[in-house]
């Protein structure tokens, strides 16, 4: 009788759900353990313009090009283990496996490429095999960053980037959370509403889409709201309506905002000209930040201040300055990156430069006519 048909014959179906677990402290190219899972929720095709707020997505990983795993077939060692059971996804979504050929895994989660590699293999053999499938490493995390940061656009997380501690052993991998690819992307903008970001994550039973608050985040430590993101999920950060000053300090402390932001402080302070400030800083930081008013010149009652607006247009205002007050819109608003601060001269600064404007072609004679004695 065959070798297979033997070994076939000998052989029982086992159905084990299995998902990925990443765990800290796995060595290099140790198989990641897989724990058991529920079954995925169905999805349905949600109106992104108005997203279901009690959406949650399925945790189980799901296989792409660049993951490699590692198969065992029991009884089977041609192929199986470290040596004949390591394959990689390739870049069309399959696998290339001998004796079955070509499998398609890709959007399979570990579950289903287990069902789909012991269905392939099925017709091989006399009776089912007993499969496992394990991941070994994961394909790196590309994800979208929209709307209010500093650099939206796509950034690629490398899954395998490990650090390692003093003694030698691994710190493991871990999923990207929100706040690391919004630090990523330069952190958010002076107008980005955090109360209601939308995470996007396309399923094959449709896209499915949640809103989170990084708002709850720092105010109530709800950690929750901090989601580990996936590959190829799309975070949409949009623009608020209207900011308080209280929540604008509260968030510029918060590790996704900008660490700092550039300002221009020019006319009559002691060091006029660019300084940098703490992210979502105030005038009067700025003003305080360039030494202060110069107190025989500058205007310390009101100054300007110049914005120059995403759309390429200019704003400008006058604002009454008062040095006691906290943020707030009227007398001591928050800045935004690249803002002007323009301090006038006083009245009596002006008429003593406009007085010198005038003596100044006198001067020379004056000189001279000293020197006769007159």
């Amino acid at each position: 009788m065959n070798r297979f048909c033997l070994i076939g014959w000998g052989l029982g179906t086992l159905a084990l759900p299995l998902t990925l677990g990443l765990e800290p402290g796995l060595a290099q190219g140790q198989p990641l353990p897989l724990i058991e899972e529920t079954a995925a929720p169905v999805l349905t095709q949600p109106n992104l313009a108005a997203p279901q707020p009690d959406a949650r997505f399925p945790e189980a990983y799901v296989l792409g090009p660049g993951d490699r795993i590692r198969i065992d077939i029991f009884n089977i060692p041609e192929f199986s283990g470290p040596e004949n059971g390591v394959h990689e996804v390739l870049v069309d979504g399959t696998l290339a496996l001998p004796l079955a050929g070509t499998v398609a895994v890709q959007g399979l989660t570990l579950t289903e490429a287990q069902a789909a590699l012991t269905a392939s293999y099925a017709p091989l053999l006399t009776r089912p095999p007993r499969l496992t499938v394990t991941l070994l490493s994961a394909r790196p995390v590309r994800v979208v960053v929209a709307g209010e940061v500093i650099r939206p656009g796509t950034y690629t997380i490398d899954l395998e980037a490990e650090s390692s501690g003093g003694n030698g052993s691994s710190a493991g991998r871990q999923w990207p959370t929100l706040t690391q690819v919004i630090q990523e992307a330069g952190g958010i903008t002076q107008q980005a509403n955090i109360k209601d970001i939308q995470v996007r994550r396309q399923q094959r039973q449709g896209d499915a889409v949640i809103t989170t608050s990084l708002w709850d985040l720092i105010r109530t430590g709800d950690i929750s709201q901090d989601i580990r993101l996936r590959d190829g999920d799309t975070i949409v950060i949009p623009k608020a309506i209207a900011i308080s000053p209280e929540e604008s300090v509260a968030v510029s402390s918060a590790n996704f905002s900008p660490a700092e932001m550039p300002v221009q402080v020019v006319g009559e302070v002691a060091s006029p000209g660019g300084v940098t400030l703490p992210a979502n800083a105030t005038l009067n930081q700025a003003i305080l930040a360039a030494g202060g008013f110069e107190n025989s010149r500058a205007q310390s009652s009101t100054v300007q201040l110049v914005r120059l607006n995403p759309d390429g247009s200019v704003d400008q205002r006058t604002v009454e300055v008062n040095l006691a007050a906290a943020a707030n819109d009227t007398t001591n608003p928050i800045l935004r990156p690249n803002d002007v601060v323009i301090v006038d001269r006083n009245f009596a600064a002006t008429a003593g430069d406009t007085l010198g404007l005038f003596l100044r072609p006198l001067t020379p004679l004056a000189a001279i006519l000293r020197l006769f004695g007159f």
